[in-house]
């Protein structure tokens, strides 16, 4: 019995690799199996990464969607006017559709009570979630000391629908000034600029600022979603803009703080546009 035994073992240990259905991948079959997993992964990672861009620019039209129609509400229920618009110092007891501030006042940037907090914001008590005041494309962050905080807020209203405060603005008064939804009357609205989702680097006031007659570039939209933002218009339709000038496109990419917002681009197609859908001359009226 013990021979017969020592026989069966010792059959085994002579058994040559391969014969048994139980011997595991050799190295090379391993390493043929890894290149055929990198070359799916690297064939499917474009493919998520653009479903991923897309779900986020879908984020961004439904959140504008919201603001636009938060806006419409807002007027009817005050006899047709809008809510104010600008810039001013949480402190000030100045409410906005919602407070935004200058560069000067970083704390103001993360602030999520002058979103939904009605002791600031105007649109608090229409508006409750803060999510819908940010772009999910924008990761851009503000320092507090020595410590990375993100951004709250990505849009901004334009400036020439109820600008308030301060008075002394970048506003030509020989353009339409949109205070009240009648100021609309011969003004197509469908082609006026309401909410735009703007370049992480310039978000700060509430107030999009857009400079007629010059060639002086203020703020900047955003290019986050392929190069483009989505533009929301006063009659509360959003549609997707791409951006032309390169130039445009590689300031708008940046999340650095931008602290000077006097950029002088002339003959810049981007800042025509904006300008031809910010307002209208009154002598055109």
């Amino acid at each position: 019995m013990k021979d017969r035994k020592k026989r069966s073992w010792q059959s085994l240990l002579r058994q040559k690799p391969g014969n048994s259905a139980k011997d595991g991948f050799t190295l090379i079959e391993l390493l043929v199996v890894i290149a055929i997993i990198a070359i799916l992964a690297s064939l499917l990672l474009p493919l998520l990464s653009r479903a991923k861009a897309k779900a986020q620019r879908i984020a961004c039209i439904n959140n504008e969607r919201q603001l636009g129609l938060t806006l419409q509400m807002y007027a009817a229920d005050n006899q047709e006017r809008y809510p104010a618009n600008g810039y001013t110092q949480p402190t000030s007891g100045y409410k906005l559709w919602v407070v935004g501030d200058g560069h000067w006042d970083p704390p103001s940037f993360t602030n999520l009570d002058l979103l939904i907090n009605p002791n600031y914001a105007l649109f608090a008590n229409y508006l409750k979630s803060a999510e819908v005041y940010k772009c999910p494309s924008d990761h851009s962050s503000v320092m507090l000391g020595d410590t990375p905080y993100p951004k709250v807020r990505s849009y901004a209203l334009n400036c020439y629908i109820d600008w308030e405060t301060p008075q002394a603005n970048n506003n030509n008064p020989n353009y339409v000034a949109f205070t009240k939804a009648s100021d609309f009357g011969s003004v197509p609205p469908s082609q006026i600029l309401g909410y735009l989702d703007v370049a992480p680097g310039f978000i700060c006031h509430s107030g999009f600022v857009v400079v007629e007659d010059t060639s002086l570039y203020y703020h900047m939209p955003s290019a986050q979603h392929e190069r483009g933002g989505d533009i929301n218009y006063a009659d509360g339709h959003v549609e997707y803009h791409r951006w032309l000038e390169p130039q445009t496109i590689q300031e708008a990419l940046t999340t650095q703080w931008i602290n000077n917002h006097f950029f002088f681009r002339a003959n810049n197609r981007d800042l025509k546009w904006l300008q031809d859908h910010a307002s209208v001359p009154k002598s055109a009226l």
